[in-house]
C-alpha cells in the first residue's frame, strides 16, 4: 500500500490523493491518519484517484464520508476519480453517487474540485 498526495498548484488547496491497494481494518487507523495529514498539509480540494485501490471497507468508506464533509466545511470539494467496477460497486451500494461525484477521468475531476 503506497498513499501519496500531489499538489496540483502550489498555494491553490488542491491535490490529488493516489490510494494504492487495498483499505481495511489492518490499516484502517493508518488511512484515517493519511487523510487528516492531506487537510494539516492545506488542502481542501481533493481529488481521490483510486486507480490501483482494489477494496476498501466500510471504515474506509466512513472515512472517505469524513473527509467530504470536512473538506466542504473548509470551503472545499473532494470528488472522486478512476474508480474499478468491484470498487463502485462497493460505492453503488452505499449510495454515494447521491453525495460525492465521480470522473472517470483524472483531469476531469481536477477541474472540477
Amino acid at each position: 500500500m503506497a498513499w501519496r498526495v500531489e499538489d496540483i498548484e502550489p498555494g491553490d488547496g488542491k491535490a490529488v490523493v493516489e490510494l494504492d491497494g487495498i483499505v481495511d481494518s489492518t490499516n484502517l487507523e493508518e488511512f484515517f491518519s493519511f487523510i487528516n495529514s492531506v487537510f494539516k498539509q492545506g488542502f481542501n480540494r481533493i481529488v481521490m484517484d483510486m486507480t490501483n485501490t482494489s477494496y476498501l471497507s466500510s471504515g474506509a468508506l466512513s472515512v472517505i464520508v469524513d473527509a467530504y464533509r470536512r473538506a466542504e466545511r473548509e470551503g472545499g470539494k473532494l470528488v472522486i476519480a478512476n474508480v474499478s467496477e468491484l470498487v463502485r460497486d462497493l460505492f453503488e451500494v452505499m449510495q454515494f453517487e447521491k453525495i460525492i461525484e465521480f470522473y472517470e477521468d483524472r483531469e476531469e475531476a481536477v477541474s472540477a474540485v
